[in-house]
């Protein structure tokens, strides 16, 4: 299949994820006659679905995005597939500092910076840790800031009233439910932005694909368009620490379907991954509001359900390949 026949077909199963997840826990005639105005439609249904569930879905969809171009750019800047924003420690140092930033009682924006802040730090920890070794380190590095991390969400936790307990304890789980149409344009708005500056960083992420020497040989300057490619993946997982909480393994699910279906590629897989990450994340959000409906789970459990096993295939893989 070519790209565009992958673009129609990603685009598609998510236009199709997104209808179902709307039409979800409703009479779908009834919903179809209240989104369409038709006679006798109620009014109450429609804000429901239009100011509750569309939101939702769309924060869900830009998020998955986000969190997907985040894990494609740390894998391709970091020449190791397994890292992924979450397993690294980097959706963890948000996830700590937004918990921090709740705790002082901050405003809602200065919740998104500090998040931004410290998956930023988590991952200078980790650079630091893993600096002058092999890429595999990366990984080992980031699993250590990361149990840092939700060790001291725990402490965090433990000392916490019941209302400040609750409020943290979304950070940890991950969830789409109520999100407002302003957090959906947010998320939307960077989800579009962020794709298109990691799609201006292309060639530099093809080329790195031969390692740093070649990308340097290459004409390109490997340290600043490297951080620059981190900083965007950076924010990417910032904005969804702050705005959803921990949702992980996105990041690392996206990338490897996609290259299993299309190749290595980087242009077509800079430009399906977001669409890739959208999908998955609108059908964990609908698997996590119907599995015990009318109760909701958290949709980084469903997540972390799917990711869990897909990480450690990919692990018993990269040991066979080396035995």
């Amino acid at each position: 299949m070519t790209t565009r026949s992958w673009l129609l077909l990603l685009a598609s199963l998510t236009g199709l994820a997104s209808v179902i997840s709307l039409l979800a826990g409703h009479d779908v005639a009834s919903s179809v006659a209240a989104l369409l105005q038709l006679p006798g439609h109620d009014p109450l249904q429609r804000m429901l679905l239009l100011e509750l569930r569309l939101p939702r879905i769309v924060s869900a969809a830009a998020a998955g995005a986000l969190l997907a171009c985040a894990g494609l750019a740390i894998q391709a800047r970091f020449h190791n597939d397994l890292a992924e924003p979450g397993l690294i420690g980097i959706s963890g140092g948000g996830a700590l500092a937004a918990a921090l930033a709740l705790a002082a009682a901050w405003p809602a924006q200065l919740v998104s910076v500090a998040a931004f802040a410290g998956a930023t730090l988590a991952l200078l920890a980790i650079q630091t840790l893993a600096h002058g070794r092999a890429a595999a380190k990366l990984l080992l590095a980031g699993v250590a800031v990361n149990a840092l991390c939700g060790s001291l969400l725990t402490l965090l936790i433990t000392t916490l009233p019941d209302g400040g307990l609750r409020n943290v304890t979304f950070w940890l789980m991950g969830s789409f439910a109520g999100a407002s149409a302003t957090q959906a344009a947010l998320l939307l708005t960077a989800a579009g932005v962020i794709a298109c500056l990691l799609w201006r960083q292309a060639a530099f992420l093809q080329a790195l694909q031969l390692g740093d020497r070649a990308a340097f040989y290459g004409g390109f300057d490997v340290g600043r368009e490297g951080w620059r490619t981190v900083l965007l993946a950076t924010l990417a997982c910032g904005l969804v620490v702050a705005q959803c909480g921990m949702v992980g393994f996105i990041g690392l699910m996206a990338p490897h379907i996609l290259r299993r279906l299309i190749g290595l590629q980087l242009r077509p897989l800079l430009l399906l991954t977001p669409l890739a990450g959208a999908l998955l994340a609108v059908l964990a959000d609908l698997i996590a509001s119907q599995a015990l409906y009318p109760a909701e789970l958290p949709v980084g459990v469903i997540t972390s359900l799917a990711g869990a096993p897909f990480f450690l295939y990919l692990l018993a893989r990269q040991r066979g390949a080396h035995a």
